[in-house]
């Protein structure tokens, strides 16, 4: 366990060493760490309002049963996902580097917790969700995910593990969403 955290602060200083030398890789890194989380929600949100309403059924009476699954997929991903995280934290709390280290901090966070990263969490549950339905939009979503997670080790506020733990717990309950949701839609079939 010691070379695996070691292995982590090793690339923590790796990243974040890169703080503070260039104005714009500095500006990039706050972008990324504190405000792409909003322009994933309003790209999801622009796509799911622009979504084709399906026709109501025998089996489905409410018109645009498409949309509200996606809806209640994305929603019980990001809900469940951050009410995990908070377990988590409780059970395993581990502070933030800057607290234990004298690092380049870019930005104040709102808690000491560190793991797993509500962030990486939140990002991960959203695209990965989304990319069940959309495997383009979710590609591109997961991109501006991992631009998230290296925008928060780069500003100093969490290790790599932390970042890791965040994309399981987003991406295993979006995909156990998806698995359950899936099962009682058997007409499912992604849009590539």
């Amino acid at each position: 366990m010691d070379i695996i955290l070691q292995a982590d602060h090793q690339l923590f200083q790796a990243i974040n060493s890169l703080a503070g030398k260039w104005q714009f890789l500095d500006w990039l890194g706050i972008f990324c760490a504190k405000f792409l989380i909003w322009v994933i929600f309003i790209i999801v949100a622009i796509w799911w309002l622009n979504l084709a309403r399906t026709r109501a059924s025998h089996n489905w009476p409410i018109e645009g049963k498409r949309k509200w699954l996606i809806f209640g997929s994305v929603s019980l991903s990001l809900v469940l996902s951050v009410l995990i995280n908070q377990l988590l934290a409780m059970v395993k709390f581990r502070s933030r580097p800057f607290l234990n280290f004298n690092i380049n901090k870019l930005i104040e966070p709102l808690s000491e917790k560190s793991f797993p990263s509500d962030h990486a969490t939140v990002a991960f549950a959203i695209s990965t969700a989304v990319f069940f339905y959309n495997k383009k939009l979710g590609s591109v979503l997961i991109f501006l995910s991992v631009l998230i997670s290296i925008g928060r080790i780069f500003a100093g506020v969490h290790y790599p593990i932390d970042i890791i733990g965040g994309m399981i717990v987003g991406g295993g309950v979006a995909l156990t969403i998806n698995q359950i949701l899936k099962t009682k839609d058997k007409k499912y079939k992604p849009k590539t």
